[in-house]
């Protein structure tokens, strides 16, 4: 459920694009998300999705996939 509310979120973001795979790099130039949108997501997770993220965890290398935000979630909880 976390993961296809997440995916939700991403493709909304992202106005029509689909997210291929769990292991696509979403945010960056040319890619699904922009860096404004990282913020986004990261609102998404706080308040949707209930885990605090603190800023020490504010790593691109936590959210720059599906599988990895998914992964962060689930040790979150």
């Amino acid at each position: 459920m976390i993961r296809e509310q997440i995916i939700k979120e991403i493709e909304t973001l992202a106005k029509g694009k689909k997210v291929e795979n769990d292991n696509e790099i979403i945010f960056g130039k040319d890619k699904l998300l922009d860096s404004l949108n990282v913020l986004h997501i990261l609102l998404f997770i706080e308040i949707h999705i209930g885990i605090k993220i603190s800023t020490g965890e504010l790593s691109i290398d936590n959210f720059n996939t599906v599988d990895k935000i998914v992964r962060y979630v689930k040790n979150k909880r």
